[in-house]
């Protein structure tokens, strides 16, 4: 970490602001209140760490099934190096989290050639609640937006300059990614293969071989997930079952839909989006889970102009780094939008595209203070 960055402080920021929350709700809330399944990752964990010490035999069934274990497996290391301390977890997800301000810095950066957008891109994913939220629990959500920013800042890079070594970072987080959350493997991934092809003409054959190399690693990564149906994110089918999946709680909503067929789907899209994007509304809310969102819920509605017009700003300057943002974006949203049938999954699983919004409201923010300056006289006038 250099010592001179300019998102240093806003890190700092970041990791105390996630270790207090992390520690605050490990002493006075229940882990079912904001995330059910922290239990689950604890428990198989402790196992697994009880397995490698030779304090037990047998592993369990959940972690011999096929499909992503990733995340098992990194806290499992932590309570066998320390033992099960269920705030050990909690506090490497903070630093997780507080890792994803730089990569969100340099992201923003690429893509909009603006320091101050940089700067307010990071110091809204250094602080946005549910950003904070989600990396100060035991979840795995942190590491998934960490990989999903790394994996876009590295084709950043590899677009304008091949790297052998950026190229083995990007291999390297496309195959954690897959190990982590694989459903989403594709969403992430084609809108960068197509970035490769549309960067530009002068460098069209290198770029084709990286699209190939970065497409060999994907089909590796998505074989190795073990799973037996392939590109589910894009699946009508697969996104039906993940509906009926989630359709579970007092949250849970429109699980009846049924979208496996693309007309059925489309007439859905629309609601489908708005709950992912701007859910649970303010009119919905009904307990003390759903009343923590409303600060940021009311914040985000504000910055809907700006997300918009930095989406139009972005892509007339800055194509097509921001067409790779903006696709990613999309490609993750839809697939949510068709396949989520609970609001408090679709306020987690938008963490996933919220720091690329930021990025797109700090590009819109900083485009609507420049129009707002006055222009400067011509030299010869001012003199």
């Amino acid at each position: 970490m250099s010592g001179n960055a300019p998102w240093r402080r806003l890190f700092w920021l970041a990791l105390g602001l996630r270790v207090g929350v992390a520690v605050l709700l490990d002493l006075f809330v229940s882990d079912a209140l904001f995330a059910p399944d922290q239990a689950t990752y604890d428990f198989f964990a402790g196992w697994l760490a009880r397995y490698w010490s030779g304090e037990t035999l047998v592993l369990p069934a959940k972690l011999l099934a096929p499909g992503p274990k990733a995340y098992y497996y990194v806290v499992a290391a932590q309570y066998w190096a320390i033992g099960e301390w269920a705030l050990l977890p909690k506090l490497v997800n903070a630093l997780v989290g507080a890792a994803t301000v730089p990569l969100t810095y340099e992201v923003a950066l690429a893509v909009s050639g603006r320091v101050e957008v940089a700067q307010r891109s990071a110091l809204w994913a250094a602080t946005f609640p549910s950003l904070v939220l989600w990396s100060s629990l035991n979840i795995r959500d942190a590491w998934i937006v960490l990989l999903i920013l790394l994996i876009c800042r590295e084709a950043l890079r590899l677009q304008d300059k091949v790297s052998v070594l950026g190229a083995l970072r990007l291999g390297a987080s496309v195959l954690l990614l897959s190990q982590f959350r694989d459903y989403i493997l594709f969403a992430v991934t084609l809108p960068i293969l197509l970035s490769f092809l549309i960067k530009g003409r002068a460098h069209l054959v290198r770029n084709a071989v990286l699209g190939m190399l970065v497409a060999c690693v994907v089909i590796y990564a998505d074989r190795a997930a073990g799973q037996e149906r392939r590109l589910r994110f894009v699946d009508l089918e697969a996104l039906q079952e993940m509906r009926q999946f989630t359709s579970v709680g007092g949250s849970r909503y429109d699980e009846a839909v049924d979208i496996s067929t693309p007309g059925r789907a489309l007439a859905f899209l629309p609601k489908g989006l708005a709950f992912v994007l701007v859910a649970p509304y303010p009119w919905t809310i009904r307990n003390l889970r759903q009343a923590v969102t409303l600060p940021e819920m009311l914040v985000f509605y504000a910055l809907v102009p700006s997300i918009l017009r930095g989406m139009r700003e972005l892509l007339r300057t800055r194509a097509p780094a921001a067409l790779m943002l903006l696709l990613t974006t999309l490609s993750l949203t839809l697939g949510y939008a068709l396949g989520e049938a609970n609001a408090g999954a679709a306020y987690r699983h938008r963490a996933q595209v919220l720091v690329f919004l930021l990025i797109f409201a700090a590009a819109g923010t900083e485009a609507r203070r420049r129009a707002r300056q006055p222009a400067l006289p011509p030299l010869a006038e001012a003199v």
